[in-house]
């Protein structure tokens, strides 16, 4: 996608509608950061290059379920209306105080605001005062500087997308001044986290201000500095990766075009980075598969460097693999080669094709109308995602009337699911199967419904935070899109003249979850409420998630309890294409029904008892820990503040997720009391059975034929296999409420290593414990935690490996 904005305001649980092919190959890639977003419409080449807006903040690697969204970093407040001053002392000054955190609002800020922030005398001042600091900077890191040069790179954003700003002549020379103080100091180089964090943004800078031609050797540097050091570090690895930002964008500037093409140097420089084999597999091989997408993309330019370009382009092509060993590469390379150059040079021809059969090679026919592709899904779950849409098309027809009648000139007859076995692999090889981008959690790729033998693809990958079932993320949500665009949409994704957004994601919700959307309620508790007008006007723009998808939510199941016989008239015009009848039937929706739809919100929310539920095993052994776990509970009208366990051998706990140890055998009756902020009560109960065969403290031994996870939450006290990849991350919650934890590992062949943090995702520096025995019996066993959350970094090369963590064990396990 030749987009070059890049968003960190992102949520879990969204979904999509529809995508088309990109007209070009992609940009450079960030650090892997989970986090389950759909992009939605159309993917388009912007006419002209927009800097770059928000980079990501943290150093995580984020692991979250529906239920579940943590705060990751203290709010900050901010007083944006402090950057409208016209004394630039004043700005300098509040830029310096409130810190970067309040200059990324500056992005998104209302137009008088930025205006007024970024006015040409303030860019002028501002880079001259950065000049000093800069010039004074002893290494370490520097809040201020980073703020500074946030703050100078967000103006050129503010200046492309906000037409009342245009810096006059003499900003950019001073901008450029205060990115060559940097350059120029004696630490430039410096290898630390509080450095890379001022660095990213000097790196950022020099591309949004158009001064990618100025800064190629210190590119070229950097690509030959780079080692394992500066790897172990995730704010240089955020920082050092904007080198690739920059050749990426030096695309539309003429100086930079000038002078590419006989850059042998950093021609060569590419290809080594692309081919440090020593990065394969670990926490910098983003960076090198950038190196070769970059490298590819050097092959439009013509010059000297020519030659050094296609020997390193065919370096890569013969060590990595397109399937295998360093594929994240040959994709990377192949991606801009194939679009830039000849193909049959470099023998990548249809790789695209080949690729496909490779990594989707299970095929799984549910019914005439839906076929799975899958790359590692187990009959069980194929069976279970056959299962999950067959009962999802049932429902679907019986609620919306449809009499399973098809638009006109709709000539879709199945829908193809394609299931890649994990997040990594959907970012690795979805976008060049299927020509989308990959930062998001999934797409429906609609085609054009009325050409004879369409076959529209839902591309989607296995996650643990999934249903369980089938551990297919967003499959509920979107096989709805397919039924809602075939049933109930006349026309393809871009048909629709008036705004759909409300009705397309709301539908896919409300048929995937029914009336089970904690979610939804919890938006109108906190505030964020929307007029039925305003959700009827909602786009993808800005990507609002809780007006896109809690909103939608609620408008359609708030028409379908209340006014279905209008739904079933709505539904009569947007069958047949007729928007504007569409658009009036909403329009008299939004006048008439305003005051019920609040009232009825209301409903949702009033007072009543919370709802007790326990998540745990049925059964166990004596001296084994069993976890429970309150976190399903809900109060629809406020928040759960205590939980009481009764264990039923008189033991009780007041932990959310406690583990248990029964001493002897028989049947228990496990209960769980949840009281919520207005005092009210309600219990459920779990009964468990303990067999008297003894604790066992072992591993599993049969992970060959068990299934494996590649990534998710631990719960403690199960045992679980690990994918046979070299790096796994885990997250355990509830660490901080248990006087020790122990982490084993054994089993299988090869050798791994675990690190652990109780301060984000291990990244080197901010370990608790870690261990790296030879083969793969590995324990840490750390205490006292202070955060509820605990992460694991698996590495290595094994396979058939299993790992467990224990609460207050007294030792690891066997």
């Amino acid at each position: 996608m030749e987009l070059k904005t890049l968003s960190v305001a992102i949520a879990a649980t969204l979904s999509s509608t529809a995508a088309f092919a990109m007209s070009e190959p992609v940009a450079q890639v960030t650090e892997k950061v989970e986090h389950h977003q759909h992009e939605h419409g159309v993917e388009t080449a912007q006419p002209e290059y927009a800097p770059t807006e928000l980079l990501p903040q943290l150093p995580k690697q984020t692991l979250r379920t529906r239920a579940t969204q943590s705060v990751e970093a203290a709010s900050v407040v901010c007083d944006v209306e402090s950057f409208t001053t016209t004394n630039s002392n004043d700005l300098i000054s509040a830029i310096k105080t409130q810190g970067a955190s309040c200059i990324n609002e500056l992005f998104s800020a209302q137009s008088r605001v930025q205006e007024a922030a970024f006015d040409s005398d303030h860019m002028y001042n501002v880079a001259k005062h950065t000049v000093t600091l800069a010039k004074a900077y002893t290494g370490g890191g520097s809040d201020e500087l980073e703020a500074l040069y946030l703050y100078l790179r967000a103006g050129y954003y503010a200046e492309f997308y906000n037409n009342n700003i245009s810096f006059v002549s003499w900003v950019t020379p001073a901008v450029q001044e205060a990115v060559d103080a940097f350059v120029n100091n004696a630490n430039f180089y410096e290898n630390s986290d509080p450095h890379g964090k001022v660095l990213s943004e000097v790196i950022i800078t020099m591309d949004s201000a158009g001064l990618q031609h100025a800064y190629l050797p210190q590119v070229t540097e950097w690509l030959t500095r780079w080692n394992d050091q500066y790897a172990q570090n995730w704010y240089m690895r955020n920082a050092v990766n904007g080198v690739f930002t920059i050749l990426f964008g030096g695309q539309w500037n003429d100086q930079y075009l000038q002078t590419i093409g006989n850059q042998t140097e950093l021609a060569k420089a590419l290809g080594d980075f692309a081919l440090r084999e020593s990065s394969i597999g670990a926490s910098d091989e983003f960076m090198v598969a950038n190196a070769g997408r970059e490298l590819g993309r050097l092959t439009k330019y013509s010059g000297s460097a020519a030659t050094t370009v296609s020997s390193k382009l065919k370096d890569i092509f013969a060590r990595y693999e397109m399937y295998g060993k360093g594929d994240a590469v040959w994709l990377a390379a192949a991606d801009t080669v194939s679009y830039y150059a000849e193909c049959s040079e470099y023998g990548i021809c249809d790789f695209e094709t080949k690729l496909k059969g490779l990594v989707l090679s299970q095929t799984y026919t549910c019914s005439p109308t839906i076929r799975i592709l899958s790359q590692n899904m187990t009959q069980e779950q194929h069976v279970a995602a056959c299962s999950k849409m067959g009962y999802e098309e049932g429902y679907f027809h019986q609620s919306l009337e449809t009499g399973e009648q098809p638009v006109a000139d709709d000539h879709n007859t199945q829908l193809q699911v394609n299931i890649f076995d994990s997040s990594d692999d959907y970012g690795k090889y979805a976008g060049p199967i299927f020509d989308i981008s990959t930062n998001n959690g999934g797409m429906y790729l609609e085609g054009d419904p009325s050409k004879p033998g369409n076959i529209p693809n839902f591309v989607a990958y296995e996650a643990s935070y999934a249903n369980p079932d089938h551990f297919v993320w967003n499959l509920e949500h979107e096989y709805v899109h397919y039924l809602d665009g075939r049933f109930d949409l006349y026309g393809g994704f871009g048909h629709p003249t008036e705004k759909v957004v409300w009705w397309s994601e709301g539908i896919a919700e409300y048929i995937a979850n029914e009336k089970d959307n904690q979610a939804a309620l919890d938006t109108i508790r906190d505030g964020s409420t929307y007029t039925l007008s305003e959700v009827f006007e909602t786009t993808y723009d800005g990507f609002d998630v809780d007006r896109i998808y809690r909103w939608g939510y609620l408008a359609v199941r708030f028409m379908f309890e209340r006014h279905k016989d209008d739904v079933n008239q709505m539904l009569v015009e947007t069958r047949q294409g007729n928007w504007s009848n569409y658009k009036a039937t909403i329009n008299q929706w939004a006048n008439l029904y305003q005051s019920e739809f609040e009232q009825w919100q209301q409903s949702l929310v009033s007072d009543g008892a919370p709802n007790a539920v326990i998540t745990a095993n049925n059964e166990g052994k004596v001296g084994e820990s069993i976890t429970f776990s309150s976190e399903n509970s809900t109060d629809t009208d406020g928040q759960i503040v205590s939980v009481l366990w009764d264990f039923g051998d008189g033991t009780t706990s007041t932990q959310t997720q406690p583990t248990h140890q029964y001493g002897s055998e028989g049947q228990y009756t496990v209960s769980l009391t949840v009281t919520d902020n207005d005092g009210l009560t309600a219990t459920a109960t779990h009964n468990v059975t303990i067999s008297a065969t003894g604790g066992s403290s072992t591993l599993p031994q049969d992970c060959a034929v068990q299934s494996k996870v590649s990534g998710g939450r631990l719960n403690a006290g199960e045992p679980v296999c690990l994918s046979n990849q070299q790096t796994i991350w885990l997250s355990v919650p509830a660490v901080n409420e248990h006087a020790n934890i122990t982490i084993s590992t054994g089993n299988g062949t090869g050798d791994l290593k675990i690190e652990y943090s109780n301060l984000g995702w291990p990244d080197g520096s901010n370990l608790h414990g870690w261990s790296d025995n030879a083969g793969n019996k590995e324990c840490i066993t750390v205490s006292n935690q202070a955060n509820y959350w605990g992460y694991i970094k698996v590495s290595g090369s094994f396979e058939n490996a299993a790992i467990v963590v224990d609460f207050d064990a007294e030792a690891c396990r066997e």
